[in-house]
């Protein structure tokens, strides 16, 4: 069913030569920015009733929430959402929309700085990276839903005053720092905070005599994103790369709602894998045991207080790098267990070799790992609130699901684990008996699988730039020949992206978290790293051209110009695909002056001086 059309804009702008106004329809109060700001002071932000506020001047502007203040050479910017569209329709009908795009607005008219012509074009280059293909990064809002909580967290906050921006989780507010003005002030009713994330609703699914809808809601931590070369293992706060909080709300017709929360998150210790044109890329170990544990303990101590008791389930591979990478992570998790009674008595670890047990296409070996997690899962629980709005019951616990980039591994076992809970909270005890791959229920498999396989997709998107692989398992229940396919050109579309365009995409994130500090006094970031495409393009010509003038020498006039252009062209080639070959198996020094590194936080999640 198509959505609904969409409301009204939320807000207005009123842009006069001394401040910016911001005009709520049904709020007294205005928001007033004094356009006196510059690059070394506050904003000033006042509010004021709107009936003392005389707008009879000034260009409108309507738009449909704040996003911040970026701090820019020329001074601060407001950044306000000016296009967004409805995306679904969560608890309570309430309005999810998806952030089109972006407009930004410089907030001083005077004293602006004077700017070399490096800096003009930095401060364009900034502004374009904010702003162009915001629609890609799938930022979501709601005015009457917190999307940073789950509904568990929601239902603690019940009878608590406080507003979404005031309460909302840390670790889904994307915009939060861009916001510290308003938050400072406590100009709570004029942040709209914003969440990456995939947001599915199903059609109206009927289980027997249960009828339902699904709401998915995948949030991505800001804590420590980024892409999937660029950012890996844990940080000193407890952070982990592309930690993702799945939450699967079920909706009755009978008024009940039912909510399950998985989360996925990088792999708790500190390691890199930087890229070198190498295919699979080398991955460093701190190898600071100490460190190690004291980052694990409060990841995990975070993860207790949030969800209650932590099944960590590894499904990276018993061999290789892969293998010291997991004795590490299971090492680091036993000390800490030893360390802190706490930690022992909540985290229990599964490390569970995905690939080995499911070589030669065996799914029906899943369900080992199901059997040695059960009692955990089982016990954990669901939350579930009755028509009138109780909760009859609460989940105790949380499955935290993690492989190499916590993509397509993680897909598979996290689906599985969705569909297992839905059985409960259907009461069909029966389906629990059978097949963990399918239910005996094709309607509700088929659109199951769908909306599973569009989350992957999603999410991998988000980490890698491509969709996910094996995902037409998740779909379909079975490995495909489409499937593979499509499994090998994301795979080389992965290698690209991760090696030349992911360094840009990096810097996107940065700005967009807030987490680079432009300055005047620093040169710019953007000088060009290494080897430029540019610059190898100029000399694989040349390469052609001597090619071309020695094939002249040697055969004279006894050959045509196009034979002799055609015998250096090819030689030319023959020589890149050796030398592209090296480079992807092995990656070496050339490597890493080809690849795009980011250019604004160059060596956050980076570092190759840690061992192997």
């Amino acid at each position: 069913m198509p959505p609904p059309a969409d409301k009204k804009k939320h807000y207005e702008l009123v842009v006069q030569d001394d401040f910016l106004v911001v005009l709520h329809p049904s709020h007294p109060l205005s928001l007033q920015i004094p356009r006196s700001a510059s690059g070394d002071a506050s904003l000033g932000l006042s509010v004021e009733h709107v009936k003392d506020f005389q707008h009879v001047h000034g260009r409108r502007m309507a738009f449909d929430a704040i996003y911040g203040v970026f701090w820019l050479l020329r001074g601060p910017y407001l950044a306000v959402v000016t296009q967004s569209k409805l995306a679904a329709r969560g608890v309570g009908d309430a309005e999810i929309r998806l952030v089109q795009k972006l407009e930004l607005l410089l907030i001083p008219t005077q004293n602006l700085p004077s700017l070399t012509p490096q800096q003009e074009q930095d401060e364009q280059r900034y502004i374009d990276m904010i702003t162009t293909d915001v629609d890609q990064q799938k930022l979501h809002f709601a005015k009457d839903f917190d999307l940073t909580h789950s509904l568990q967290r929601i239902a603690a906050f019940d009878g608590k005053k406080g507003s979404i921006a005031e309460r909302a989780d840390d670790r889904f507010f994307w915009n939060k720092s861009l916001c510290s003005a308003f938050l400072e002030q406590k100009f709570f009713e004029w942040v709209t905070p914003m969440v990456q994330a995939h947001i599915e609703v199903t059609e109206q699914l009927k289980v027997k005599d249960k009828s339902f809808r699904i709401l998915y809601i995948s949030r991505r931590s800001c804590k420590r994103q980024g892409m999937r070369f660029s950012i890996r293992g844990i940080d000193d706060d407890g952070n982990v790369a592309n930690f993702v909080e799945t939450e699967q709300i079920c909706v009755f017709d009978d008024g009940r709602q039912t909510s399950f929360v998985q989360i996925r998150g990088s792999i708790p210790v500190f390691w890199s894998s930087p890229v070198t044109m190498k295919y699979a890329p080398k991955v460093y170990q701190a190898g600071d045991a100490e460190r190690d544990v004291a980052a694990f303990q409060k990841h995990a101590y975070e993860l207790m207080s949030l969800y209650g008791r932590v099944l960590f389930v590894n499904l990276i591979d018993k061999k290789k790098e892969q293998l010291k990478l997991g004795e590490a992570m299971a090492k680091t998790v036993a000390d800490a267990a030893t360390k802190d009674s706490h930690i022992l008595a909540a985290v229990r670890l599964v490390w569970f070799d995905f690939h080995r047990e499911y070589r030669n296409m065996k799914w029906g070996n899943l369900e080992k790992l199901i059997k040695q997690v059960d009692d955990d899962f089982l016990d954990h629980g669901y939350l579930c609130k009755s028509a009138d709005g109780a909760v009859v019951s609460k989940q105790s616990g949380v499955v935290r699901t993690n492989c190499m980039d916590n993509l397509d591994r993680t897909n598979v076992v996290q689906s599985l684990f969705g569909r297992r809970s839905l059985m409960l909270q259907l009461n069909e005890t029966e389906a629990l008996q059978g097949n963990v791959l399918n239910s005996p229920f094709e309607d509700f498999e088929r659109t199951f699988k769908r909306v599973w396989g569009n989350n992957a997709d999603a999410i991998s998107l988000f980490y890698t730039g491509t969709g996910a692989l094996k995902t037409d398992f998740t779909r379909t229940g079975k490995r495909t020949k489409k499937g593979a396919l499509m499994d090998g050109y994301n795979s080389c579309m992965r290698y690209v992206m991760n090696n030349f365009m992911d360094g840009y995409r990096q810097d996107v994130l940065d700005l967009l978290l807030g987490r680079f500090s432009v300055s005047r006094s620093k040169p710019s970031p953007f000088q060009t790293q290494g080897e430029s495409l540019e610059s190898v393009l100029t000399k694989l010509m040349g390469l052609v051209v001597a090619f071309f003038l020695v094939e002249t020498y040697r055969s004279g006039s006894q050959s045509y110009m196009f034979e002799r252009l055609f015998r250096s062209v090819l030689l030319t080639l023959l020589i890149c695909a050796g030398v592209f070959t090296v480079l992807v198996k092995k990656g070496n020094a050339l490597g890493k002056k080809l690849v795009r590194l980011p250019s604004l936080r160059p060596q956050d999640g980076c570092m190759t001086t840690w061992k192997r």
